[in-house]
């Protein structure tokens, strides 16, 4: 353009100026042409940065959209995004990976122009692409979200659900910019919702056909009570629909079950549904209403639970139970008539237990004073076998009313410490007789850990162990019996026992043995017929050791024996053992051919406190060896010399002595070997003998003196309550035999009145009698004394043929202070009054002028006779009375300590009579032990009695 004007002014003349003219022209063009050119260049330039800001704007724009694609793939739900018109503008992966749609054949597209893909058709007809595009239209019309569920296939040809949501998108002023739909998988929630369905529907099926309804009632922030929920027969309950339960809607009425309920019940439900609304707890109630077939009874289960939003829901059901409670009217019936039943059972034994033992009590009180008199030895063979079969008898009784205890659960253990090893003694002591009669061994080991004192019912657990050998003892013939005891648990309070017993008798077939534990049952027929029995003694066995929380367990070999092992868990009551000081660090050998034997005996000597070596008789002993005691076989005549110890013979021969006999030898019997034994045999071989001792009289055992000496008349006269004319007389003979004065009557009102008339020291008393009896006797002489009428308390014991359990706590309850069994026995009645009866103080001035006894013409003779018998039998008593006190036995210490005083204070004034009052009176009070420990100096003082007394013998 700037060339134009140029060419048009030189036309015109304009450059008709001459030289000068042209060259301003000239420089006019250059400046021109320059100014172009840089108007050109920056327009260049202008055009380059644009570019660079436009590909720079793209680069980022791509790079969000990348980005927005990259966040649209991460998310693992189909997303898809359209405009104002319904076209695809993005998708993201999950479309092509759960719908088969690829991003790039929809981007442009509607939904009507794309495949059905993996959609499924709609159930109404209506294509599924329509449905998706008429949405989107549909939520950019409303401008709010659309939804609709839809049904497909995934990738791997599984039918799933989708919930498919549309929402409309919002530019920054607000205006419409398309939509963004987005498919969530509900298939699960739908299937727990079909499941729900189901089950709800399930319920509703069953609670028609059952007699229950089951409800729910919900209450939220309008605080309205709104059923929920209710399935079930509501007519065959109370004659109602569920639209007489509510109001308007599905809100709750106040009292929805209108005359439903029966009236005198009606108040206990709406306290029941008052409670319930305040406390969050289950509550249940038995009630009556009237159903469609009358009048039924409903119980009803409620529960409550706090909602999330803070609302209450209560569930519960009522359940038509007419059926049950009249069943269970039917079994309260027959409760009661079994509970009579077992009644009448228990009356029946303690009737027919006390009609049986009163005459047992009089057959067997009577038998042992008949042999207290003088008889010849048939008359005495006669005696015993008619003893041994009333022993039979009283066992076969006892058994059957044990077991019928066990069988009603009756029977209750009563646990007290006791000392394990020394039951085991008693028992095997009781048995060994018998054994010994048919010449059968007797082997007895006790663990050397076993305490000292366990807690328990040693009454039960010695039961257990006689049954079990009176069993091995019954069907050996030949060979033994072994009694073993082993600690195979200790946790420092409790240790585990395992007692076995082992014998080598007929045995038992292994089709037998199951049945061995069944009430009345035996291995055979024939043996019962030959050995006699019951077949309750293992039945019996297994019941206690069941209520001791212990097993028993039985093995058996037809022909070679059968081995009883049981297993009981106890509480220790003492770890130490009660033993005398001088065994502490002493030390024993043990040198016996019999392995077992010394095994056993090496126990006992280790819980006594002894260190203990074992040395085979075949083993020479080393040089130099020492020891405190020395145990050796009887033939072994070499070890005894060869080492500086105490010598104790051990004698395998059944019915041998145990300690010093008149060669001065301590001998110990293993058959059986006893824990008291030990310690007795023990305890002379370290005490040094007293000078006296080796001035042995003869033992012959014969009781002459204690039938000629009549015990020493006791203080306090005693009265009987006794309305059996047998067991009148056996009472009064043998309180007279113990020297106590008594008087008799029938029935408890004489009793009474005896007591009120006259002074008695005790009062002895059978539990049933006529017109008042023993319960009643005893309540009425203790308000007698509550009333001030008397200021000492009168000792009651009863004497009852009545031994089921609950006859002691019976007894106490009534007032009575102690009991005896009958039938009534010597030691046990003397045992009873000694630990009851007040003892009469000795005193020197009214003593028994003894020098007189014999004054009278004649008499002379006859007192040498008798201080002969009273040395021939001093020695003997003397002995067992050394023997008790070895053994800690102060019940039998008192027995040969008050047969020895009887006969001695017949020939002597001497201090010993009076000391041994004394003694008498310690050893029967809880001093007992201490007596026993400090007697042994006593015990000296007696010996040298005897021997001044057989040196008069001798002198005369």
């Amino acid at each position: 353009m700037h060339l134009a004007i140029i060419i048009r002014a030189a036309e015109t003349g304009w450059f008709d100026a001459g030289p000068l003219s042209v060259s301003v022209t000239v420089a006019v063009l250059a400046g021109l042409l320059s100014l172009t050119a840089l108007l050109a260049l920056l327009i260049l330039r202008m055009a380059f940065l644009q570019r660079q800001k436009l590909a720079q704007a793209e680069q980022a724009l791509h790079q969000q959209a990348t980005a927005m694609q990259a966040m649209l793939d991460a998310i693992p739900f189909p997303i898809l995004i359209k405009d104002t018109t319904s076209t695809y503008r993005a998708l993201n992966t999950a479309c092509d990976r759960r719908l088969g749609i690829a991003t790039a054949q929809a981007i442009g597209q509607t939904s009507l122009g794309l495949d059905t893909h993996r959609w499924l058709p709609l159930a109404d007809g209506t294509p599924v692409m329509q449905r998706l595009h008429q949405l989107g239209l549909d939520a950019l019309r409303d401008d709010k979200v659309q939804r609709c569920e839809l049904d497909y296939l995934s990738a791997d040809g599984q039918q799933r659900t989708g919930l498919f949501l549309e929402s409309p998108t919002h530019a920054a002023n607000g205006a419409l910019t398309g939509t963004a739909g987005v498919l969530l998988d509900i298939t699960e929630y739908r299937q727990i919702e079909l499941q729900a369905r189901a089950t709800e529907q399930s319920l509703r099926d069953i609670t028609r056909r059952i007699p229950v309804v089951v409800f729910a009632v919900r209450r939220g922030n309008d605080r309205l009570q709104r059923l929920a929920f209710i399935a079930g027969n509501l007519h065959a309950l109370f004659g109602l629909e569920t639209s007489d339960l509510v109001e308007t809607g599905d809100v709750l009425r106040d009292w929805p079950f209108h005359d439903r309920v029966h009236a005198e019940d009606a108040p206990a439900l709406r306290r029941q549904l008052q409670h319930a609304r305040r406390h969050m707890r289950t509550s249940t109630l038995d009630f009556r209403a009237y159903g469609a077939d009358g009048l039924r009874w409903i119980h009803l289960v409620m529960g409550a639970r706090r909602l999330p939003d803070h609302g209450v829901e209560w569930i519960g059901y009522f359940i038509d139970t007419t059926s049950i409670n009249a069943h269970n009217e039917a079994l309260v019936a027959a409760r009661d008539a079994a509970e009579r039943a077992s009644k009448a059972k228990a009356d029946f034994l303690a009737t027919m237990s006390h009609e049986i033992r009163t005459p047992m009590n009089g057959v067997i009180g009577m038998l042992e004073l008949l042999g207290r008199t003088p008889l010849d030895s048939e008359q005495h063979e006669l005696v015993h076998a008619v003893e041994d079969s009333a022993g039979v008898l009283m066992q076969v009784l006892n058994d059957v009313l044990d077991f019928s205890k066990l069988e009603a659960g009756n029977l209750r253990l009563d646990d007290a410490p006791f000392d394990l090893r020394t039951l085991v003694d008693n028992v095997v002591g009781m048995m060994t007789g018998s054994m010994h009669k048919k010449g059968l061994q007797i082997d007895v080991g006790a663990d050397a850990a076993l305490a000292g004192k366990l807690l328990g019912d040693s009454v039960r657990i010695r039961q257990i162990l006689l049954n079990l050998l009176n069993n091995a003892s019954k069907f050996t013939e030949r060979g033994g019996v072994a009694v073993s005891l082993r600690v195979v648990g200790d946790d420092g309070h409790f240790q585990r026992l395992r007692l076995s017993v082992t014998d080598t008798g007929i045995g038992i077939a292994a089709d037998k043995q199951a049945n061995l534990f069944t009430p009345f049952s035996q291995a055979e027929s024939w043996t019962t017929r030959r050995y006699g029995g019951t077949g309750l003694g293992l039945a019996i066995c297994r019941h206690l050791v069941q209520l001791m929380d212990g097993s028993i367990e039985l093995s058996s070999r037809l022909g070679e024996g059968t081995k009883v092992v049981i297993e009981l868990r106890l509480p220790i009551a003492q770890r130490d053992i009660e033993q005398a000081t001088e065994f502490a660090g002493r030390h024993a050998i043990v040198r016996l051919k019999a392995i077992d034997t010394a095994n056993a005996l090496a126990a006992h000597l280790t819980a006594l406190g002894f260190t203990v070596e074992q040395i085979p008789p075949e083993q020479p002993m080393r040089r130099g060896i020492a020891a405190n005691v020395l145990f050796i076989d009887p033939d072994d005549s070499q070890s005894a010399g060869l080492i500086a110890a105490q010598a104790i013979l051990v004698d395998t021969q059944a019915g041998s002595p145990s300690g010093h006999l008149d060669d001065e030898r301590i001998w110990l019997n293993a058959n059986p070997l006893k824990w008291q034994a030990v310690v007795r045999v023990c305890l002379q071989a370290l005490r040094p003998l007293s000078a006296a001792t080796h001035d042995r009289l003869p033992a012959t055992a014969i009781d002459a003196v204690a039938n000629i000496a009549a015990p020493a008349p006791k203080t306090g006269r005693i009265l009987v309550a006794e309305d059996h004319p047998i067991s009148q007389s056996l009472i009064r003979r043998q309180l007279d035999l113990l020297g106590w004065s008594c008087d008799v009557v029938a029935d408890g009102r004489a009793a009474y009145d005896a007591l009120c008339a006259g002074e008695y020291a005790m009062l002895m008393t059978d539990c049933h009698m006529p017109l008042m009896n023993g319960y009643e006797l005893a309540k009425a002489w203790r308000l007698h004394e509550s009333e001030g009428r008397r200021h000492t308390r009168l000792p009651i014991i009863a004497m009852t043929a009545n031994a089921l359990d609950g006859e002691i706590e019976r007894c106490r309850e009534a007032g009575m202070d102690d009991h005896l069994s009958k039938p009534v026995q010597l030691r046990q009645l003397e045992e009873k009054i000694l630990s009851w009866m007040p003892r009469a103080t000795t005193d020197p001035a009214t003593a028994p002028n003894h020098d007189d006894v014999f004054a009278e013409p004649g008499m002379q003779e006859m007192r040498a006779e008798m201080l002969r018998m009273l040395v021939q039998t001093g020695d003997t008593d003397l002995r067992k009375l050394e023997q008790a006190v070895a053994d800690g036995d102060s019940r039998q210490a008192t027995q040969a300590l008050h047969r020895l005083l009887g006969a001695l204070q017949l020939f002597t004034a001497d201090r010993v009579i009076a000391d041994g009052r004394a003694w008498l009176e310690r050893l029967s009070s809880d001093d007992a032990a201490q007596a026993l420990r400090e007697m042994p100096a006593y015990l000296k003082n007696l010996r040298n009695v005897l021997v001044r007394l057989a040196q008069e013998t001798t002198a005369s």
